[in-house]
C-alpha cells in the first residue's frame, strides 16, 4: 500500500502556470509560461513532476488549487483537472484565492496553506456532486 503523504498545488491563473509538490523534505516547484496553451500542457508537466519526484499518484494526500482572481478559463482548466485528481484518487481538493506574488510564491502558499487547515471547505464542482465525465460518441 502506498502512503499517502504529499501535496499537489496547481496555479493556473495566469500565463505564468505553476505546480509543485510537498511532502517529508521534499518541496519541488515547477512554473512555466503557458500563453493559453494549460489545458495541453498542464497534465503532462504534473505528469513529469510526479515522476522526476518518484512520486505516484496515489501517494497524493491533497490538492490545493488557486482559485483566483485570474482568467476565466485557466481557472477552469486547474480547478477541472485538480477535481479530476481528487475524485479518481479520492482525495480533498482545497481551494484558495486571493493568493499574491510571483507564480513560485504562490505555489509555495498553496502548498503551505494544507499545514494550518484545521477545518476545510472542499472545492467542489458548481453542482456540488459528482463530476459527470463522459466520453464523446463518434457521429
Amino acid at each position: 500500500m502506498i502512503n499517502k503523504t504529499y501535496i499537489l498545488a496547481i496555479d493556473t491563473t495566469e500565463e505564468n502556470t505553476g505546480i509543485g509538490i510537498s511532502g517529508g523534505n521534499l518541496t519541488k516547484i515547477k512554473t512555466w509560461v503557458s500563453r493559453r496553451n494549460q489545458s495541453q500542457e498542464l497534465l503532462p508537466n504534473i505528469d513529469k513532476l510526479l515522476k522526476s519526484q518518484r512520486v505516484k499518484p496515489e501517494g497524493l494526500k491533497w490538492i490545493a488549487v488557486n482559485l483566483g482572481p485570474g482568467s476565466f478559463t485557466g481557472l477552469r482548466v486547474g480547478v477541472s483537472i485538480a477535481n479530476a485528481f481528487g475524485y479518481g484518487l479520492g482525495i480533498p481538493v482545497i481551494g484558495k484565492a486571493y493568493i499574491s506574488g510571483e507564480t513560485t510564491e504562490r505555489i509555495q502558499q498553496l502548498l503551505k496553506l494544507l499545514s494550518k487547515i484545521k477545518k476545510f471547505r472542499q472545492v467542489l464542482p458548481v453542482y456540488g456532486g459528482q463530476p459527470n465525465i463522459t466520453r464523446a460518441k463518434p457521429r
